[in-house]
């Protein structure tokens, strides 16, 4: 038997995806601001900040995927099954993102401190590289859902439909 989600559920959850890229989006103007003031400009509090929550936004963001939205997509009557390469990869680039977070937030934090670990060159290309990947990254997982939540009848009838 079939365990139905609740519309309140649904709404939930749907609150949630949207709460989930508006803070990473955020994140993202965060990163480029910094990397826009490097090397003279730097706010030391906003990159001690920083470098604390961005893992944490990282982590947030990828255990609502990995819990709630791929299963939903592997497990729902309504969405075609053929995505699977598509979730495996999303699951390693999670995997790399997560890394990646961990070095940024060690980099900002010698910039928080007063003692940078590397360059401000390096720090810039490094913040770029990250909030551009991982704005290309929510814009993907952005379209892909809205595909299928638009098809299938809104966020709630896909979860409706599982099972």
């Amino acid at each position: 038997m079939a365990i139905r989600s609740s519309k309140k559920e649904s709404i939930d959850k749907e609150g949630m995806f949207n709460r989930i890229r508006d803070e990473q989006l955020s994140l993202c103007g965060v990163l480029e601001e910094i990397a826009d003031s490097l090397p003279h400009s730097v706010d030391r509090q906003v990159c001690i900040h920083t470098s604390r929550i961005l893992p944490q936004i990282i982590d947030r963001a990828h255990r609502f995927e990995e819990d709630v939205l791929f299963p939903l997509l592997e497990n729902s009557k309504t969405v075609a099954h053929d995505l699977e390469a598509t979730i495996k990869r999303l699951k390693n680039e999670h995997m790399g993102d997560k890394c990646f977070a961990e070095e940024l937030g060690e980099v900002l934090m010698s910039y928080g401190l007063g003692k940078p670990m590397q360059g401000a060159e390096a720090t810039g290309y490094m913040l770029r590289g990250f909030f551009e990947a991982l704005r290309r990254h929510v814009a993907f997982e952005k379209e892909l859902f809205a595909s299928i939540f638009s098809k299938n009848g809104g966020f709630g009838k896909v979860f409706d439909n599982e099972n």
